[in-house]
């Protein structure tokens, strides 16, 4: 089974701010999850890197790999659940860059690879980080 769905937003700040807001500590965590405080963040942004992001008093997490790192532009990484059903493959997320005058629009696509239906959570959780990332300017 394989579901994907996408999601766009608009960010007022050029590529390279938004590529430092996914790819720094710093970065993510100003948008990812600035609501659970004791979430830690770990990323090395290039071809075979890692990232990890965990709140462990939430008891929610993601890590992976990255696949493909094409600056300011693109990003492709595999997405494991911490904690969740085991995934005979993990999951692959593409996140699209394209700069214009006005900022920069941000499409991400999920394609989700595990038996289990994410339902409308998963969608609901990327809509949330996202308009976070969307209130990024300049």
């Amino acid at each position: 089974m394989m579901n994907e769905f996408t999601l766009e937003r608009r960010v007022g700040a050029d590529a390279e701010a938004v590529w430092r807001a996914w790819t720094t500590r710093e970065g993510l965590a100003s948008w990812w999850w600035p609501q659970l405080p004791d979430t830690t963040y770990e990323i090395d942004a290039q071809v075979g890197g890692t990232y990890r992001f965990e709140s462990k008093d939430a008891g929610i997490g993601v890590f992976g790999e990255f696949t493909v790192v094409d600056e300011p532009r693109l990003l492709e990484l595999t997405w494991i659940w911490i904690g969740g059903d085991a995934q005979d493959e993990p999951d692959r997320v593409r996140v699209e860059m394209r700069p214009d005058e006005a900022g920069t629009t941000v499409v991400v696509t999920h394609r989700v690879n595990h038996h289990s239906d994410p339902g409308d959570g998963l969608r609901q959780g990327w809509g949330d980080v996202l308009d976070r990332l969307a209130l990024l300017d300049g």
